[in-house]
């Protein structure tokens, strides 16, 4: 498994590193200009501050298959609380592509449909990506995770 890292009955997501290092990067560069071109400007600490933020976000972020509970675990963003739902409740998948100006792929996301217990229908963000064939590769180890269980 490429994208999952097994312990046990439980599987967990590894980092997706390709959505924020981009991020990450080029906020990185704007904050070293900053300090080396406007050294008396705020630019320079606001860019560090979402630098930081973004590092944040990352470290807080999991998403955990948990064979032996039978249900999945998930946590995205910098407030995001914990989501937990059983296997059963899963209605399905969704792969989402955000396109600008008709063409354009801005953001692809997968996302889980599933009942929650009132019986309402709820969604939870699983992964995020640029492109579509690592969600592709991550729903279809998803697939394999829970086919074998």
């Amino acid at each position: 498994m490429k994208n999952f890292e097994r312990n046990g009955n439980e599987y967990k997501m590894k980092p997706q590193l390709g959505t924020y290092v981009p991020l990450v990067a080029i906020f990185s560069i704007m904050a070293i200009v900053g300090f080396v071109k406007m050294p008396e400007s705020s630019f320079k600490w606001w860019m560090l501050g979402i630098v930081v933020i973004l590092m944040i976000s990352l470290l807080r972020a999991y998403f955990i298959i948990d064979m032996d509970r039978r249900e999945m675990r998930v946590r995205k963003g910098l407030f995001g609380r914990e989501v937990t739902f059983p296997l059963e409740s899963i209605q399905g998948f969704t792969i989402h592509k955000l396109k600008q100006y008709g063409f354009i792929t801005v953001s692809v996301s997968l996302l889980a449909r599933y009942r929650n217990e009132n019986g309402k229908e709820k969604k939870a963000q699983l992964a995020q990506s640029y492109f579509t064939k690592p969600i592709q590769r991550i729903y279809d180890e998803i697939e394999e995770i829970i086919g074998e269980g």
